[in-house]
């Protein structure tokens, strides 16, 4: 054989809930394929059926706390920071901002990550948002 193979461990197949198991079975058996069912992820980005859910966008706050955390842990200047927004921070989410559009809370969440971190917020401590 010539090319590349399909490897069956990776590859998988959808089915509607409305096929019956006798033909997701036949499909397996010819196949030699997975079944699985939606929410996936593939390439990044969720796949999932019906409307667009606040949890689908949990991933990238997830990265943003952890990011966070461990620059909080260094001294940083507000330069070093606002760099650190502008090439890290800002770069995650835009591929999946791209094709799932997300809600306004969700923007707001960011924003407000993104600003605690910016103006040195730790732990319950207070802080001024300065606007320039």
């Amino acid at each position: 054989m010539i090319g590349l193979a399909i490897n069956k461990d990776k590859s998988s197949f959808i089915v509607s809930n409305y096929v019956n198991h006798g033909r997701v079975n036949t499909i397996k058996r010819v196949c030699g394929f997975n079944c699985i069912a939606l929410p996936i992820k593939y390439l990044g980005t969720p796949i999932f059926k019906g409307r667009k859910r606040n949890q689908i966008f949990e991933e990238i706050f997830t990265i943003f706390q952890k990011k966070i955390v461990n620059w909080n842990s260094n001294f940083l200047s507000f330069g070093g920071r606002l760099v650190l927004i502008k090439s890290v921070l800002n770069s995650i989410p835009i591929f999946i901002f791209h094709t799932l559009h997300p809600s306004e809370p969700i923007c707001r969440r960011l924003e407000r990550m993104i600003n605690k971190f910016f103006w040195g917020y730790k732990n319950n401590s207070s802080c001024i948002y300065w606007a320039f």
